[in-house]
């Protein structure tokens, strides 16, 4: 079918275009067409073609889909296939979707994109224009989409854009398409649960998917826990099935953690399913195992640039007998943990948070002073050491405020060289000029 351009037809073929094929035409996606009567009825028969097809193909479709879809198809049709053949009329010229998404077209809805869904979720702005539209579509648009990324949803979830798509499905899908989707991860759970993307995924599919798929997926962990635990994308979902899923359902998970929770709590990646897992077991007998294997390598862990993190968890966030005990093994040792990087958090942290008795030995404990050593000077002049001094000052009683003042003003113009905290020097004096 051609397309003529005739001047004598143009006013009376423009005037016979009832209002649906006006709709059809004013889309951005075709140039405005000038039709003669008959080329009108071609591409009617065409449209109803077009539309009787695309029901038989798929009965889900909703008719104003169809009233979208099929006029396009249509139109398609009845475009030159070759460049070659006589171009004497106006060419109707069609922009795909994804370019159209590509270019910022506002006018684009989701019904238009179907037929290129799969295009668009492995596309950085197409998948984007999917998940926006997934929050508000209706339940058969969603259905239509999710059919056509079926095929590929594997790839999808292990995509960097394509991730996202099946996210929002998760979270906006039914509940048909959550199972369905679960199942897909069902015996891929521990190579997703390493991947990048994956990983993603996994963590948002166990806040929405039944108990049962929780549980199934955590049991795919099983003989590998130490290893998703440290690994930088890995130790995300362990730590998401330890807040998913009740505690007695993963028992295998706490036990492999406690058998080695020395070296996960010095991991850079397994420290954090540590303090996840400190957060969330309540179950006393599993805990005071965690706990007793961690006070046997207190000061270790104390030490470790990510250890430290954990003693300081139990402490501020532990019970009272978990905080007293750490506080009663570092009795002795504040001197010498004080001036180290890591280890000094660690006492900074008891001496805040231990009660007044445990306070006030700590204290004693800096105000130390013997003919071979002054702890609380050489802490003065120790760039970590003088940070553990501040915080001495303010959680001390009235008699030992006045004797430290009173001995840090003996050697204060020399601290005034070695402290690397201005700060400290100003509330020194401060505390000098108003008694304390």
């Amino acid at each position: 079918m051609s397309y003529t351009s005739d001047g004598k037809h143009m006013e009376e073929e423009v005037s016979q275009l009832d209002s649906t094929w006006e709709s059809i035409f004013s889309n951005t996606a075709f140039a405005p067409p000038m039709l003669s009567q008959e080329e009108r009825e071609n591409l009617q028969k065409l449209t109803s073609q077009a539309a009787e097809t695309l029901k038989s193909k798929n009965n889900l479709l909703e008719d104003s889909i169809v009233d979208v879809i099929a006029p396009q198809l249509a139109c398609l049709i009845a475009m030159p296939l070759s460049s070659s053949q006589p171009q004497t009329g106006i060419q109707l010229e069609l922009c795909q979707p994804l370019d159209r998404c590509k270019s910022g077209d506002t006018a684009l809805k989701l019904c238009e994109v179907i037929g290129h869904a799969e295009e668009f979720s492995f596309d950085q702005k197409g998948s984007r224009f999917i998940q926006e539209k997934l929050e508000t579509a209706t339940n058969g648009e969603k259905d239509i989409i999710f059919q056509e990324i079926r095929p590929v949803v594997m790839n999808l979830i292990i995509d960097m854009f394509g991730n996202f798509v099946i996210q929002k499905y998760f979270d906006y899908g039914s509940l048909e398409q959550i199972r369905e989707l679960a199942d897909f991860l069902l015996g891929n759970v521990v190579n997703l649960t390493l991947h990048k993307y994956g990983c993603r995924v996994i963590q948002t599919a166990l806040e929405v998917v039944d108990m049962d798929k929780r549980v199934s997926m955590a049991k795919e962990l099983d003989g590998h826990v130490i290893q998703c635990s440290c690994d930088q994308h890995g130790n995300h979902v362990v730590s998401k099935i330890i807040e998913c899923v009740p505690q007695e359902l993963i028992d295998f998970i706490i036990s492999s953690l406690s058998a080695e929770i020395t070296f996960i709590s010095a991991h850079p990646y397994g420290h954090h399913v540590i303090q996840t897992l400190l957060e969330c077991c309540d179950e006393a007998s599993d805990r005071l195992v965690m706990v007793r294997h961690i006070l046997q390598d207190l000061f270790a862990l104390s030490h470790d640039q990510y250890g430290n993190y954990i003693i300081q968890h139990i402490l501020e966030n532990g019970k009272p007998q978990e905080r007293s005990a750490i506080i009663q093994i570092l009795s002795g040792n504040v001197l010498k943990m004080s001036k180290h990087k890591f280890a000094s958090n660690v006492i900074e942290k008891g001496l805040r948070l231990g009660t007044p008795q445990e306070q006030c030995h700590m204290v004693d404990e800096i105000l130390t002073f013997t003919n071979e050593c002054d702890s609380l000077q050489m802490m003065v002049y120790d760039q970590y050491g003088n940070y553990l001094v501040q915080t001495a000052l303010e959680v001390s009683n009235t008699e030992q405020l006045v004797n430290m003042i009173s001995r840090i003003n003996h050697y204060l113009n020399v601290a005034k060289r070695f402290t690397y905290e201005p700060s400290f020097i100003s509330m020194i004096e401060k505390l000098i000029q108003t008694g304390g």
